[in-house]
């Protein structure tokens, strides 16, 4: 089986939003610190600063493991440093 090799490219941005939602009371919108589900998000296109972009390789082969493969978590490991007692 081979694998197939794809790039993912992510794009990072800023953007201004306008959030509406509605409300049965004015305590309840005083209440609403950040818009809920129920809000109507719009986006304009000509608000959207583009800051940088970022394009990494990403395997494909659109399997699940197997049984029996090994954990790549598992295996030898080595104590790179020793904590001192600092207790005088």
């Amino acid at each position: 089986m081979s694998i197939r090799k794809k790039f993912e490219k992510i794009w990072n941005a800023d953007c201004n939003f306008i959030a509406k939602q509605q409300f049965d009371s004015l305590d309840a919108a005083a209440k609403q610190v950040v818009p809920s589900s129920a809000a109507v998000i719009t986006v304009s296109d000509n608000n959207i600063r583009y800051q940088h972009s970022t394009i990494k390789e990403v395997n494909y082969d659109n399997t699940l493991p197997t049984p029996g493969r090994k954990n790549p978590g598992e295996g030898k490991r080595e104590k790179k440093s020793q904590h001192k007692n600092s207790e005088t």
